[in-house]
């Protein structure tokens, strides 16, 4: 039987199973939950380390915490290895590095960007650099405050894009291996009110899509010298004549280049754009995403399952995506509480 695994992140309570293991059945689409492990509070975000038997997850609380775990894929055991403070409050997303030697966090109550070395024996060193962001944005319920979402490596390069939410900013860093220092390289307005939030590559083009939470829109940008960022297009994310409440959630790019994904939670949906020659967007439908607040997606290797974490029905969906790049539900929905990131790993 052709597999591979997911890990799963939630919402749970320390006391729960908020990280689970699954063994994912890459032609029949089945999820079988094979391991969870307690012990942690609200790990809302995991990155895999390239050797696929680390991770890190984040504790995503007030006075939060970065934890490294090690995974035994034979016998299906996760073990904890460490745990460092995230350097501030509620830490919404994590990233290694390719060269697997580096840990990126941001802080979205805490306002800053922090790295860690990620040492030999899997566990988290203290932290080399802290940059604290400054500003604020023209939605007074949101953004009051720099709120940074999301930190991603740039590939082929030591540049990290980070999404500020609360100041409509992209800000662009580059990071010295030698001693864990992050130096400023450009810094990118967005549409006031936005509120950027995440971030997908093209695999062999040179642009990049900004998931904007509060404007519910995807901003296409290229990617020129110096690894400078320039504004190509945005594209909204949800129907025109949608007059409810939604917040985007994630975006991801096919592995092939062809079609890009983002969800939507209240229209509920996972939206579908054609990509051109060119970078920019071409709309091509909206799917219902199977349950209630989809918060995270993952497409799995092999470009043929789309896997939904909706985070407000407690459930994951799988989904089949066809020639023509739009997913298709597969199977019933498979209950777990909260679950607000999935991942590849192994």
């Amino acid at each position: 039987m052709a597999v591979t695994h997911l890990l799963t992140g939630s919402y749970a309570s320390a006391q729960e199973p908020g990280i689970k293991l699954w063994e994912f059945d890459l032609k029949k689409g089945a999820l079988t939950e094979k391991n969870g492990i307690s012990g942690i509070d609200r790990a809302s975000f995991l990155a895999v380390h390239p050797n696929g038997k680390n991770f890190v997850a984040t504790s995503e609380v007030g006075e939060g915490e970065l934890v490294s775990f090690h995974l035994d894929l034979p016998d299906k055991r996760l073990a904890e290895v460490n745990r460092q403070s995230s350097g501030g409050d509620h830490p919404a997303h994590v990233c290694i590095d390719a060269s697997g030697k580096w840990v990126l966090s941001v802080n979205y109550s805490g306002g800053n960007v922090n790295v860690y070395p990620f040492l030999e024996d899997g566990s988290i060193g203290g932290q080399t650099d802290s940059v604290r962001h400054k500003g604020e944005g023209p939605n007074e319920e949101r953004q009051d405050a720099p709120h940074p979402h999301s930190v991603f490596q740039l590939p082929d390069s030591n540049h990290f894009l980070v999404s500020d939410l609360g100041t409509d900013l992209i800000f662009v860093y580059e990071l010295d291996p030698a001693n864990g220092k992050l130096a400023t390289k450009q810094i990118v307005p967005t549409t006031p009110g936005s509120g950027p939030r995440h971030l997908a590559f093209h695999p062999a083009k040179p642009f990049v899509y900004s998931l904007e939470e509060l404007s519910s829109a995807i901003s296409v940008y290229g990617i020129g010298g110096d690894n400078f960022l320039k504004f190509v297009q945005v594209a909204g994310l949800t129907p025109e004549e949608f007059n409810g409440e939604n917040t985007s959630a994630e975006v991801a790019v096919s592995e092939d280049g062809r079609f890009l994904y983002a969800s939507n939670r209240g229209h509920e949906s996972i939206a579908v754009f054609k990509i051109l020659e060119d970078g920019s967007l071409e709309f091509q439908a909206h799917v219902p995403s199977g349950g209630k607040g989809p918060r995270h997606f993952t497409l799995v290797p092999g470009g043929e399952w789309l896997v939904v974490a909706n985070e407000k029905s407690d459930s994951l969906c799988v989904m089949k995506i066809g020639e023509t790049g739009i997913p298709e539900m597969a199977g019933e929905p498979v209950h777990t509480p909260s679950p607000v990131c999935v991942k590849v790993i192994g």
